[in-house]
């Protein structure tokens, strides 16, 4: 008689066989009209080959989740080379950075390419999804898959692959070709159902994928030219320096140049806030200056150091952070509180900021609040304050750019700054740094440092902030005056430091223990850096502690 185990699935116990295959079970218990892209037993994601074995939890990830997203864009990355290789031979594929709901990528190719271009693309990567190929895992050794990267001159990879500390490296094979990443994939190409391509001029692309939450819908592809040119000339700096990735940042630690170049960059940050300074004093009738980003952008940082470069121009500056006008707790609407829906814009007391701003614009003298978090209210311990003609009041938060923010205030005396971390770095020319996990782990370090919030509540909490953040920020971001890069090019080899400890913290039994896991083999990629040399006047020193700005 066959022997019998249970399994835990959908808040169901189920019998079935003992050592029946993942597959089988997949094909019997998936009811969704989606694609299984992995699947998880006891929190862990296994292969497709397993055989369940023993009593177990098992979940399937679907695109509509968190890890199942980072697979599915994996794969359709991955489709996409395949079909570039296909249609262009002598083509190569560069991923440069992420957008919003999108990745910007380049092809070097001989070939004139175009809108027809586009087309062909993806007609073919059509093609490879209807053809369900599957993508194999192979294990090689570390040696094996080091020659075979320098023999198809991939060196960045061939690098990677040499600080991996096991000696066998798993590589997906999708018809002859071999990659390496930093996800598991799905079965096969037919997974992967929709997405869209975008031509943007001078062989750069962006790839579109459906959403975390949106039900495979891939959002319409919305162009913010400021963002990509933030990009674009952090990533032409860094080029010149002699810099494009992962690989030439550790050289730098390795060979103890890293405190020149983290001056270097620190003074790249810095040249950019005074050129946004004398932008704002040329105008000459600016009053209110509003500082937005998603969270961990640095926004409190940048403007203090703006409110610095504009002192130089002779102006008396003031500071005021949305922060200190959330309603107090038993004000806060009921329904936004029993969502966790902390984001909503509904939470400040935008009448009394309005206020506020009013009388201080007429030489009124104010008393601001501070809201202390711990109780759930405002404060008023401080002195009255007023200001005077030559003064321009700052404002930083995420919902500096929300025209709910301010009323009767005149529009031409308004500038205003989008701020965000746009690393430009890749890991190799397939894997670019994801500017979301770079705030992800900004976050994680900062909640410990000053938050008292472990690292499991923080990760659990990701994808409810990054919901808050496609409602309440990214619709403003074609607003602005001007977009400020946050990103610091060697910030990652600090934050490791603080953030591996906390990561590995996170139990096998937690259902977060495969998030962390990839953050962590994320950031082994990267060598350490000590935090002594960062300065204390550092953007990356409101994460990890010891800033001189309060």
């Amino acid at each position: 008689m066959q022997e019998l185990i249970k399994v835990y699935f959908n808040n169901e116990q189920i019998i079935i066989p003992k050592s029946m295959d993942l597959l089988s079970f997949i094909k019997k218990y998936n009811l969704e009209s989606y694609p299984v892209l992995g699947v998880k037993i006891n929190n862990e994601i296994v292969d497709f080959n397993e055989k369940i074995k023993e009593n177990c939890t098992i979940k399937f990830l679907y695109a509509n989740d968190l890890d199942g997203n980072k697979i599915y864009k994996s794969a359709l990355k991955y489709i996409l080379i395949e079909a570039i290789k296909e249609l262009y031979k002598d083509a190569e594929v560069y991923f440069e950075h992420s957008i919003d709901k999108g990745i910007c990528f380049k092809i070097e190719t001989e070939e004139l390419l175009d809108d027809d271009t586009l087309n062909k693309i993806k007609l073919q990567m059509q093609k490879i999804i209807k053809q369900n190929i599957p993508f194999r895992k192979i294990n090689v050794s570390k040696k094996d898959a080091i020659k075979y990267y320098e023999k198809i001159n991939e060196k960045e990879k061939a690098y990677i692959i040499q600080g991996v500390l096991d000696p066998i490296v798993s590589l997906y094979q999708l018809n002859e070709n071999y990659n390496y990443f930093y996800t598991s994939m799905p079965y096969s190409t037919g997974a992967i159902t929709n997405f869209d391509l975008i031509y943007l001029g001078s062989n750069k692309f962006v790839l579109t994928f459906p959403v975390i939450g949106e039900n495979m819908i891939v959002p319409k592809y919305q162009h913010y030219p400021l963002n990509m040119k933030a990009f674009s000339e952090y990533k032409s700096w860094i080029k010149s320096l002699g810099i494009e990735s992962v690989a030439d940042v550790n050289y730098l630690v390795s060979h103890n140049r890293i405190d020149d170049f983290i001056r270097t960059n620190e003074l790249f940050l810095q040249k950019n806030i005074l050129k946004e300074a004398e932008k704002i004093y040329a105008k000459g009738n600016i009053k209110l200056v509003l500082i937005a980003g998603p969270t961990s952008s640095g926004k409190t940082t940048t403007s203090k150091k703006l409110s610095l470069a504009l002192k130089v121009y002779g102006l008396k500056i003031f500071n005021i952070s949305i922060d200190d006008y959330y309603l107090n707790q038993e004000d806060m609407p009921k329904e936004l509180v029993k969502k966790r829906d902390f984001e909503s814009i509904d939470l400040i007391d935008i009448n009394l900021l309005n206020k506020h701003l009013s009388q201080l614009l007429n030489h009124e003298e104010v008393k601001l609040p501070r809201y202390n978090f711990t109780i759930g209210e405002k404060e008023y311990n401080s002195k009255p304050v007023s200001i005077d003609d030559k003064t321009i009041i700052i404002i930083e938060g995420n919902h500096a750019l929300n025209p709910k923010l301010l009323q009767n205030i005149n529009e031409q005396q308004i500038h205003k700054i989008y701020v965000s971390p746009f690393a430009p770095l890749v890991l190799d020319r397939h894997n670019h740094l994801s500017t979301v996990d770079l705030r992800l782990i900004r976050r994680i370090v900062r909640d410990n440092q000053f938050r008292g919030v472990n690292v499991e509540d923080t990760i659990k909490s990701w994808q409810l902030v990054r919901k808050g953040e496609e409602k309440y920020i990214f619709p403003y971001m074609q607003d602005v005056d001007s977009v400020l890069n946050t990103s610091l090019i060697y910030e990652i080899g600090v934050l490791k430091v603080y953030a591996e400890p906390l990561l590995y913290s996170v139990s096998v039994n937690s259902p977060l223990y495969e998030e962390a896991k990839r953050l962590i083999e994320f950031l082994k990629i990267f060598y350490p850096i000590p935090s002594e040399y960062v300065e204390k006047s550092s953007l990356l020193r409101e994460f990890i502690g010891g800033s001189i700005f309060k």
